[in-house]
């Protein structure tokens, strides 16, 4: 893609929710400006060693030819890995997402590390769109990514501005050989653009504990790392109160046998975490055994 790159709109996280919710939803993604102290990020360094270690059952390691470092990502380790269930629940993390939805609840869909190693230069990640990969139905989807570490403009995220407006569901991309059909690609969608003449991309450079907000259906894309340095972040997944199982095909991490389709994923595997009813006998269910 080509297009003028502008900066992603960046907010306080203090500042006025309604004007934050109203840029993403214009936009398509916000960066919440050093939403975490160094205090958290260390918790979430702690995780990494430990899902690195072992603890994470789920942990892929991709390295391209060429290149002196490897791609590494873990998906759903929270339920293994006690400091990302700690930074995910006991962090202000939800309460900055959650007001974003203008949802009557918030829920966990799964967590997510990618590590790009030093020198890992054709580790890059093709434009996609998030919802393409997800047996969900429904618009109130977000992943918030946060920065471990420095993250300049040249390995930074690009996000193609109001992508995710008109709500086209493109088909799911393989990352790790965009050449070969991702294995549960669904054939009947339309290709995911890859060139789209003069639009608007949304980049910026990032700092240890700034976070992006973005929609699922919001086309976006990475290169890969060919600095001397680790570009890290940590990314949580959340949907709203109209997001329900649809029964496709998906990854192990986005399923649990408990569900249901056309009804909302809330299980085990996917706690209510915020409720506008305080006394909604789910919230939290997911943490027996887990404490």
């Amino acid at each position: 893609m080509t297009g003028s790159v502008r900066p992603v709109p960046s907010f306080d996280p203090g500042e006025d929710t309604d004007r934050i919710r109203q840029t993403l939803q214009t936009d398509g993604v916000v960066l919440l400006s050093g939403a975490f102290d160094r205090t958290w990020l260390d918790v979430i360094e702690t995780g990494i060693a430990d899902a690195l270690g072992g603890s994470s059952a789920d942990v892929d390691v991709v390295k391209r030819d060429g290149d002196a470092g490897a791609f590494s990502f873990s998906s759903g380790a929270w339920r293994s890995v006690e400091p990302f269930r700690r930074f995910i629940f006991d962090s202000p993390l939800a309460d900055l997402v959650w007001p974003l939805l203008h949802s009557s609840s918030l829920t966990l869909f799964y967590d997510f590390l990618l590590i790009k190693e030093p020198l890992s230069g054709g580790a890059s990640t093709p434009w996609h769109q998030d919802h393409s990969y997800y047996p969900l139905d429904g618009t109130k989807v977000v992943n918030s990514w946060v920065a471990l570490d420095h993250i300049p403009l040249e390995t930074s995220l690009r996000f193609l501005h109001g992508s995710h407006r008109d709500q086209t569901l493109y088909r799911a991309v393989n990352f790790e050989n965009p050449d070969r059909e991702y294995r549960h690609a669904r054939p009947e969608l339309p290709e995911t653009p890859q060139a789209v003449g003069d639009a608007p991309i949304l980049s910026s450079p990032l700092r240890p504990g700034d976070t992006l907000v973005w929609w699922s259906h919001t086309l976006h894309s990475a290169p890969g790392n060919h600095l001397d340095r680790r570009r890290a972040a940590f990314s949580v997944n959340w949907v709203g109160d109209d997001v329900v199982y649809n029964g496709a095909a998906a990854l192990d991490t986005y399923l649990d046998d408990s569900l249901v389709v056309d009804q909302p994923i809330i299980s085990e595997s996917f706690p209510l975490v915020r409720s506008t009813s305080a006394a909604d006998p789910r919230i939290g269910q997911a943490f027996s055994g887990h404490e």
